[in-house]
Order: structure tokens, then C-alpha cells, then sequence
């Protein structure tokens, strides 16, 4: 369950600086971006309390390789 709150997470704020970037150019004030990055730091928090191990770079290609159903990294 922390594998998707961790991915949904990273998901999430890199959408919003995608958002962020297309709310500017089209000088609209950002909301959907910051709503969208606030969401995805709620989930990585999440993720962090539900799991025992602390996060790492490293975490993200492990979790992906969860997730999608390969080798779990020991």
C-alpha cells in the first residue's frame, strides 16, 4: 500500500509543475498546481507513515518494480 501512495505521490507533484507551467503561460493563477502538489505531499506523507523503512532515492524504482508486478528489490 505505501509502493502506491509513494507513486501516486511523485505522480502527483510532478504533474503539478506540469500545471503549473500551462497555468502560467496562459496567465491563469496557479490552483490546479498547487492543489495538485499538496495532494501528492498528503500522499508521500502517508506513505511514510504507513511504511517502517524511511524513504530513498533509491525507494521509487523499487516500489515501481512492485507495483508493476516484477522481483521485489531486498
Amino acid at each position: 500500500m505505501s509502493d502506491l501512495l509513494l507513486l501516486a505521490g511523485v505522480a502527483l507533484c510532478v504533474l503539478s509543475v506540469v500545471l503549473a507551467v500551462v497555468q502560467l503561460l496562459q496567465t491563469q493563477p496557479p490552483r490546479a498546481a498547487i492543489l495538485a502538489l499538496l495532494g501528492g505531499i498528503v500522499l508521500l506523507f502517508a506513505g511514510a507513515y504507513l511504511d517502517p523503512e524511511p524513504f530513498g532515492a533509491d525507494t521509487i524504482p523499487a516500489a515501481l518494480r512492485t507495483v508493476t508486478g516484477g522481483t521485489p528489490a531486498s
